[in-house]
């Protein structure tokens, strides 16, 4: 969902974004979490999930990453990104994935559903695509790999986090301050993946 006209006009990263060259205020979250964690480092391989505008394949690919990004909507082309036009959760995009890479140092999704306004609604929508990243970071992390995934708080959340906690060496919610202060985004961040989730061959 783009920014209010209004916020954009009272909204320091947002004019930043624009000086700086990124496409969504959202590259300063991705770049404070990463100073703050060490998530991606150069080297690495990375797989963006619901990408587009590009502002989180940005901020890895200057970071020395190679990126694979991946959502429903178009994106324009981004020096050291990949770009696959697809939907996340089907295997036609997996496979057009493994054409490129099998394993990822780090899973990262920026992705948000479309926002209705209602706020049961907005948190269990965030909630299926939270599930739906966790998925592919099952399917693509590397043991030891990194994922970071955005979710609105809600009363799924402790139970998302429970469940996700289980297979990280670290993990914390965190809300870096690029974040909106009324906004109920917060991030999962796990380190350390533990490799317990190997698909099964019809999955």
């Amino acid at each position: 969902m783009k920014p209010r006209r209004v916020e954009d006009r009272q909204d320091h990263y947002y004019w930043r974004a624009k000086k700086e060259g990124y496409r969504s205020r959202a590259a300063y979250k991705l770049k404070q979490m990463n100073a703050k964690f060490g998530l991606i480092k150069p080297g690495y391989w990375v797989l963006d999930l619901g990408a587009s505008p590009g502002g989180w394949s940005q901020v890895a690919a200057e970071l020395g990453a190679s990126v694979i990004a991946i959502d429903l909507s178009p994106m324009k082309d981004i020096e050291g990104v990949t770009f696959i036009q697809g939907d996340m959760t089907s295997e036609e995009t997996w496979e057009k994935i493994r054409e490129i890479r099998d394993r990822f140092d780090v899973v990262i999704s920026d992705a948000s559903p479309k926002i209705t306004g209602h706020w049961d609604i907005d948190h269990y929508r965030s909630v299926e695509l939270v599930e739906a990243a966790f998925s592919i970071a099952r399917r693509f992390l590397k043991p030891g790999g990194n994922f970071v995934v955005k979710m609105f708080q809600g009363e799924e959340t402790p139970k998302l986090y429970a469940e996700f906690k289980k297979h990280f060496r670290f993990k914390k919610l965190h809300s870096p301050p690029a974040s909106r202060k009324r906004s109920s985004e917060i991030y999962f961040i796990g380190k350390g993946f533990g490799g317990k989730f190997k698909p099964k061959k019809d999955e």
